[in-house]
């Protein structure tokens, strides 16, 4: 299978449809800082009544000079992946104005590391493109593994990727670090990870 390079074309409008606010960061950080001419829209479909998380949102949405939409989506692990389907779904659809994004970002189907709503929202984002709500040229799942307490990696069936200099990738921690307030020694900054990795899969409307 042939590498990528995440490329995005200047101009278009990209959605990054996430569980909670700071995956959006963790995940593909780089690829929004690194791509200023696209329109952006990060959706985070947990926490909208978290008065920490939720003006940390906003924050960092401020920071990146991208739009925001943020839902209050169960996180709570009260509900299995299947009962979160359709809410899931529904928060898609009453949430968003516009159905045609050029590019959509979203979990990969294990949830990086099994987060039940990483592997909710993964599926709902599937089945919305499957029937035609949402109407990407490409989606990029993130395609990462846990391989360590504080640590992923690329996992296989990587098909793009983003390479992130130094500065690049402590820009992408310090967000998660001194914006969302995570410990820079904990989990969440050590998941941000270089390169960031996808599946693309082009999809034909």
């Amino acid at each position: 299978m042939s590498m990528q390079t995440l490329k995005l074309e200047r101009g278009k409008k990209a959605i990054a449809i996430v569980a909670h606010p700071d995956d959006e960061i963790i995940f593909m950080g780089g690829a929004i800082m690194k791509n200023p001419q696209i329109d952006w829209m990060v959706f985070s479909l947990c926490r909208a009544s978290d008065k920490d998380r939720e003006p940390k949102f906003w924050r960092v949405c401020k920071r990146n000079r991208v739009k925001g939409i943020i839902a209050d989506l169960e996180d709570e692990d009260k509900m299995s992946v299947k009962q979160s389907l359709p809410i899931i779904e529904k928060l898609i659809k009453d949430n968003l104005k516009s159905k045609r994004y050029d590019y959509i970002f979203t979990h990969g189907a294990n949830g990086e590391y099994g987060h039940k709503r990483h592997v909710g929202v993964h599926q709902s984002v599937k089945k919305l493109i499957k029937n035609k709500f949402l109407k990407p040229e490409a989606v990029f799942y993130f395609n990462y593994k846990r391989t360590g307490r504080k640590k992923i990696e690329a996992k296989s069936g990587t098909n793009c990727q983003l390479r992130l200099s130094k500065k690049e990738l402590q820009t992408k921690r310090e967000i998660v670090g001194h914006i969302y307030g995570y410990a820079m020694d904990g989990i969440d900054v050590g998941f941000c990870t270089n390169p960031e990795t996808f599946i693309k899969v082009e999809i034909k409307n």
